[in-house]
């Protein structure tokens, strides 16, 4: 498997409030979440916007940028409501699906690969604006949430196997920690079981730890599938403990994960699907600027020892951001 060196779409297909204010912002009546949902249940004319919005925030000039800097693939987060007519909804989504079709093609015309990441769930999987409804987490609550999920998946991979772009397809972004494992793990027996009879055996299977990552060891132990990948999250600015740890040891922090890391791959493929630069101030003796380089070479050395890294985000509308890659590089704290 080639290493991943890749970077997410994030904020293309699956709206994040804070990725693209005035997107929100610019409505003729108040958005008053950070949601998708809330976005096309007040908008006017959410159908307008998002169009226009789909056919500027990504593209090929982006990816060819991103090619001209050694990423190799996009991770690239949809939503549920792909298959409006198949799987209807009762808020007004609006289906990006034949944008996104143009977007496989355009991402392979410059030559990079795309892992599908189904960022959204009906009754949503974590309640985050990026799970699509912000403050519901009823996913696992409704066994036909889940069955619709998983034909969702069924879909997405039948109209997708064939496509030079596809590298792979994650099954479901970030599952809230509370969600009980055995619910997880029965999703994820189904999930594989559709997709990989669908497709073609390079095509990998993505899963996310749930934020819980070390008993998925004993679970990819017990079952012999073919050609899958465990997803985790590693971002230092949620957990507490961040706010007050030294500035040494916090940029020493991905190095001590890495035994974990390396352990879990006598297992099974391990891939940091999200991390960022976004960190709380740091008592640093230098400049910001000089400790986001510093984070950053860390980060990427030590992720770069795993079958992967993913960035979070290629971009969003503040330049001076620890979560705008391309900013980032072309202000030389990012050097790969």
């Amino acid at each position: 498997m080639m290493p991943i060196r890749a970077v997410n779409l994030g904020g293309w297909f699956v709206l994040e409030r804070w990725m693209k204010p005035a997107l929100f912002d610019t409505s003729p009546v108040p958005i008053p979440k950070h949601c998708e949902t809330s976005f096309v249940t007040h908008h006017p004319d959410a159908k307008t916007a998002l169009e226009a919005h789909w056919k500027t925030w990504i593209t090929p000039e982006d990816i060819r940028w991103l090619r001209a800097h050694q990423i190799n693939l996009v991770r690239l987060p949809i939503p549920w409501w792909l298959f409006p007519d198949r799987f209807p909804s009762e808020y007004p989504y609006v289906s990006p699906l034949l944008f996104l079709d143009e977007a496989l093609d355009f991402i392979h015309a410059e030559g990079m690969q795309v892992m599908l990441d189904l960022h959204t769930a009906p009754g949503s999987q974590n309640g985050f604006d990026n799970g699509g409804i912000e403050g519901v987490l009823t996913w696992h609550l409704d066994p036909k949430n889940i069955d619709v999920t998983v034909a969702v998946l069924g879909e997405i991979a039948k109209r997708y196997k064939d496509h030079p772009a596809l590298h792979s397809i994650q099954v479901l972004n970030e599952p809230h920690w509370t969600m009980p494992l055995e619910i997880l793990g029965g999703f994820y027996d189904r999930a594989y079981a559709v997709l990989r009879t669908i497709l073609h055996p390079e095509t990998a299977i993505v899963f996310h730890d749930g934020f819980r990552f070390e008993p998925w060891e004993a679970f990819f132990a017990a079952r012999k599938w073919h050609n899958v990948i465990l997803d985790t999250h590693l971002y230092q600015c949620f957990n507490e403990k961040f706010k007050t740890m030294p500035a040494e040891e916090f940029l020493a922090y991905p190095y001590t994960l890495l035994p974990m890391l390396q352990r879990m791959e006598q297992t099974i493929p391990v891939i940091v699907g999200e991390f960022s630069l976004g960190a709380h101030k740091v008592d640093y003796p230098g400049t910001r600027e000089e400790f986001e380089s510093r984070y950053a070479k860390n980060q990427f050395d030590a992720y770069g020892r795993l079958a992967g890294w993913v960035f979070w985000a290629y971009k969003i509308t503040t330049q001076n951001s620890g979560w705008n890659f391309r900013s980032l590089v072309e202000r030389g704290i990012i050097e790969l």
